[in-house]
């Protein structure tokens, strides 16, 4: 098992208050505000740590670059996609 899948069943474990406070804390490490594909929908809906929660449902369509490679999160977790925000999040990914 691997960090990802390590932090995906602890966080399986954990009463809901619990993993919304961890969500909280992941979503300040995540820079995909920097990323040339977020964009001013995403920003106003406060779409982010689309790694974990999903793609964008509505704002991001488009690929236009993207960093998800360089976020501390990525190595915090052992991520091995990219694109989340349109491609969706790391479990699934690992799925298809």
């Amino acid at each position: 098992m691997d960090k990802f899948e390590q932090m995906m069943h602890s966080m399986s474990q954990m009463i809901e208050e619990k993993r919304i406070e961890k969500i909280k804390r992941y979503k300040g490490f995540c820079v995909c505000p920097g990323c040339p594909t977020y964009n001013k929908c995403a920003e106003e809906e406060g779409e982010l740590l689309y790694c974990l929660l999903d793609a964008s449902p509505k704002c991001i369509t488009e690929e236009a670059g993207c960093i998800c490679p360089a976020c501390p999160i990525t190595e915090k977790m052992s991520l091995t996609h990219e694109y989340f925000c349109i491609k969706g999040k790391e479990k699934e990914q690992r799925i298809m």
